[in-house]
């Protein structure tokens, strides 16, 4: 069943300001197609608009991206966030995961471009595949194993590590907390 939500209420649900929530919805979506300001009409969220103003507003809120530079992130990785996330109904249908496991920790890092150039960032999406604990005695490490994806390369990485300007985005806790949030009140 295809639900929608309404400004007030993703608000509350959210935990955003209503003003704040509204704000960011004029700026990361397209026009309400029933209407503007003053059309009588309240707006009505998918799943997908929400999640994609939610992060939005993660992006400028606390990384302090501006407006059009999240504009843009959001843009560049609209495909590939409808086809893991928002379209994986794994998130939806169980948002906190299996208790054992949980949803694969997925890491976005954004690499702004040191030039001003085309592409403007470059995205390095991590996927945690394996984590496997190795104890020597009261020290305790972890060896993880990544799969790495790329899209928008920009300049390459001459140095084996990221540059200091990078900034990590734990998607899978964002959409977390997204859906256990949107869905923790419904009915």
């Amino acid at each position: 069943m295809l639900k929608f939500y309404l400004n007030r209420d993703l608000s509350k649900r959210l935990g955003i300001p209503l003003s704040r929530w509204k704000r960011w919805s004029r700026e990361f979506l397209p026009p309400d197609p029933l209407g503007g300001h003053q059309s009588g009409y309240a707006r009505q969220y998918s799943t997908k608009d929400a999640f994609l103003v939610y992060l939005a507003g993660f992006l400028v809120s606390i990384l302090g991206f501006s407006i059009p530079a999240a504009r843009q992130i959001l843009h560049d990785l609209d495909l590939w966030l409808k086809k893991n996330i928002l379209e994986n109904d794994a998130w939806a249908a169980n948002p906190v995961g299996d208790a054992t496991i949980g949803h694969p920790c997925i890491d976005l890092i954004i690499i702004p471009a040191r030039r001003k150039v085309t592409p403007a960032f470059t995205y390095r999406i991590r996927s945690k595949i394996e984590r496997k604990v190795l104890s020597e005695g009261a020290i305790t490490l972890w060896q993880e194993k990544f799969a790495e994806q790329i899209i928008k390369p920009g300049e390459p990485l001459k140095t084996g590590c990221y540059p200091a300007c990078a900034r990590w985005v734990d998607l899978s806790a964002i959409a977390e907390q997204f859906f256990v949030r949107l869905t923790s009140t419904d009915s």
